[in-house]
């Protein structure tokens, strides 16, 4: 049995309604990395977190879509 990603989860999770709790928790995630990317110190940390928020925004922007 296939385990579904967060991603797959949250995308079935607004297609079957949920769309605006999962935008909401989303969008906080992607605020949360945004933060800590501030404050990041450490050049090779930053790089990741920064590739962490593209794919975090291009998920939220496939489900946005949905809508």
């Amino acid at each position: 049995m296939k385990r579904l990603s967060t991603f797959e989860k949250d995308l079935q999770a607004a297609k079957d309604g949920d769309g605006v709790e999962v935008l909401t928790k989303r969008r906080a995630e992607i605020k949360s990395l945004e933060e800590k990317l501030i404050w990041c110190r450490n050049g090779f940390r930053a790089q990741c977190i920064q590739q962490e928020i593209d794919r975090k925004m291009i998920e939220y922007n496939k489900i946005d879509s949905l809508f």
